[in-house]
């Protein structure tokens, strides 16, 4: 069985303090071996790396009580601690960030971490009827894309690249203050770790440049306001290519509100103009959808302005369902702005009749 008293360095008068005197030991004992072994203060370093992660894993079961005490005691604890420690049961960057370390991965920090383009967010104004049928659209806009003077290298036959010497290739500055060490990028090198002298002309080292790019985009039936589509690989490049493109998103916006219909959610709104006398004897009409087709529907005999005919399943299609919206007619009564003296008289001797008065 590990030692972990011994590996973060506490004595045996130490071990008698009380839980909180012995907390603050063993902090101050913990935080001192990763200022010593931290990976990235040790790359390439494989003992100086076993180190951490021991150190890591001591912390882990000291600072906690009741793992302390199943420690301590192996018979009365249920637990003998021989069959190793399992690194999924705690979180590593956590005890980190606790110290001021910032979440570095520990001893994961060897991995490389792959770098992404940055996306692209694009707005695309939309009719109602290009939401309805869905359609494609061919768009141009501008991405940083590979350099074809070097490849996406960033370097040309006269170039010299050298270890960055302000972070010793690392990528990483290291800034003391107090009981806390702040990391950051290098600045000088982008935390790359290294300089490029003479890089290439056309992208200044880069690897990348501005390029229109063209590409169709697909919107399905049903787009709505405020959908985005998410077209993967079609973003930004990464620095010198070294590492996966960002993405293009699309973001769908209404145009200006339809002449005829108007828009809630999957449902659509329309006005019906109804002349007054066909109000008061009912009448035949023909609602045209938005997909273009005839309805015919009857208006009743004494319909009042305001009243709401609904045609179910023509309205807009429910993204991802095979469902529609339903189709929702308002009736606006249509007065005559001027009658002549024989319409009055007619008009006139109606308001006699008590049915219009």
């Amino acid at each position: 069985m590990k030692d972990y008293y011994n590996i973060l360095g506490i004595t045996e008068e130490e071990k008698k303090l009380s839980n909180e005197e012995f907390a603050k030991v063993l902090k101050k004992k913990y935080r001192s071996i990763c200022l010593k072994y931290h990976p990235d203060k040790n790359p390439g370093n494989k003992e100086a790396e076993e180190k951490f992660k021991e150190a890591a894993e001591a912390y882990s079961v000291l600072s906690d009580e009741k793992k302390r005490k199943e420690y301590d005691n192996p018979v009365t604890g249920g637990n003998n601690f021989n069959s190793g420690f399992n690194f999924n049961d705690f979180n590593i960057d956590e005890i980190l960030n606790s110290f001021g370390f910032g979440s570095m991965g520990g001893f994961r920090s060897s991995v490389k971490t792959v770098q992404i383009g940055g996306n692209i967010r694009l707005r695309m104004r939309l009719s109602l009827k290009e939401m309805y049928d869905g359609i494609k659209k061919k768009i141009k806009y501008h991405r940083n894309n590979k350099c074809t003077d070097c490849d996406g290298k960033g370097t040309t036959k006269d170039s010299k690249t050298e270890r960055c010497k302000h972070c010793g290739g690392t990528g990483r500055l290291y800034t003391n203050n107090g009981f806390f060490q702040q990391i950051t990028t290098c600045h000088y090198c982008g935390g790359s770790g290294s300089v490029t002298t003479n890089p290439c002309p056309s992208c200044g080292g880069n690897g990348i440049v501005d390029t229109v790019q063209e590409i169709e985009i697909d919107v399905p039936k049903g787009a709505f306001q405020g959908m985005q589509l998410t077209v993967h690989g079609y973003g930004h490049a990464p620095k010198n290519m070294n590492g996966q493109f960002g993405d293009l998103i699309i973001e769908i916006l209404d145009k200006e509100n339809d002449e005829k219909y108007e828009r809630e959610g999957n449902d659509l709104k329309m006005d019906i103009e109804v002349p007054v006398i066909d109000a008061i004897l009912g009448c035949d009409i023909t609602v045209e959808t938005i997909n273009g087709k005839k309805l015919k529907a009857k208006v009743p005999s004494g319909i009042e302005d305001g009243y709401t005919m609904r045609f179910s399943k023509y309205g807009m299609p429910i993204y991802g369902r095979n469902d529609f919206g339903d189709l929702y007619g308002v009736i606006k009564i249509k007065m005559p702005k001027k009658i002549n003296d024989e319409e009055r008289k007619v008009l006139e001797g109606l308001k006699k009749n008590n049915n219009f008065a």
